[in-house]
């Protein structure tokens, strides 16, 4: 149940086995706010449901990837309902990375027709303490590897594994070992690239945002997420003042670590440098899309005024 082109670089995948049924999965929004659409895959492909001649249930096993593509509108949406109506007694799964717009009809009929599951409040803590076997891993060595992962399962079940073979005999996974094994999610170098604007540390800036662009990230995307990132920020600093950290991880729907990263990012910026920040940042977007300024040379005195 999706449009476009599907691109497999930067997609997040999920684990998940069905004996019969729809892969129905929610991937997640990308920076510039965009919503997610809803996709259905059968073994890595698009499983082709409307635009089969019947509306047949077809079958989903084992691992499906979601594709990052989350520009096109989800269409058909009354011929969905139609066949969530009429789904006989095939069983559909719902996955969401992400909390549905409870408004929309479709998602009531998601929810009401589809087994639901909410990967948002999925404890990826406890699949690795489960998945250590006889191994040792410290808490601190345990968020870091989420976080390296971008909180991406498959990644994280894969990163473990091959923790555990190269540990074999010591039986125990520290830091340095994800640090030495373990290459940096999109995710993870953000992080870092914002931490490097807020210390105004200009050669670090540069270094990761070349390193991001020879990792074939575009400077839209880097663009887009600096600028969602300081207005996370700029909320994560209000929300604080009044607000626990459980009900700021129920409402974001964000993983404790991941918050914890933001309040340290909070401490280091005023409010002022956060408004200062993304007022620039719109100025270069409006000069971008005028045709006055490119992207490059935009991003380029951006790190070069802070």
């Amino acid at each position: 149940v999706t449009n476009g082109e599907d691109q497999k670089t930067n997609s997040k995948q999920v684990i998940f086995s069905a004996d019969k049924g729809i892969l129905l999965v929610n991937s997640i929004s990308n920076y510039n706010g965009t919503e997610p659409s809803i996709s259905a895959f059968k073994n890595e492909e698009k499983s082709g449901l409307l635009n089969s001649a019947s509306d047949k249930a077809i079958t989903a096993t084992g691992e499906a990837t979601i594709i990052n593509n989350t520009g096109n509108k989800l269409e058909n949406t009354e011929k969905i309902i139609k066949y969530l109506d009429n789904q006989g007694d095939n069983t559909l799964v719902l996955i969401s990375y992400k909390e549905l717009d409870k408004r929309k009809k479709l998602t009531k009929a998601l929810k009401e027709k589809t087994e639901y599951k909410e990967l948002f409040n999925y404890d990826f803590s406890k699949f690795i303490k489960d998945n250590l076997e006889d191994f040792e891993m410290s808490n601190m060595a345990i968020n870091i590897l989420i976080s390296y992962c971008d909180n991406n399962l498959k990644r994280i079940s894969n990163e473990l594994e091959k923790l555990k073979i190269y540990k074999i005999n010591e039986k125990e996974i520290t830091v340095d070992d994800i640090k030495k094994l373990v290459k940096k999610g999109y995710d993870s170098t953000i992080f870092n690239l914002i931490d490097a604007i807020n210390l105004k540390d200009k050669n670090k800036i540069f270094k990761i945002y070349t390193e991001l662009l020879e990792e074939n990230e575009t400077e839209e995307k880097i663009l887009y997420t600096i600028a969602n990132h300081y207005r996370l920020l700029l909320q994560i600093k209000i929300k604080t003042k009044d607000q626990s950290d459980s009900e700021i991880i129920a409402e974001y729907k964000m993983h404790p670590y991941r918050l914890t990263k933001l309040k340290e990012q909070c401490s280091l910026v005023s409010d002022e440098m956060i408004l200062k920040i993304l007022k620039s940042l719109s100025e270069i977007d409006i000069e971008i899309k005028s045709g006055k300024k490119s992207i490059s040379t935009g991003m380029c005195l951006f790190f070069e005024n802070l």
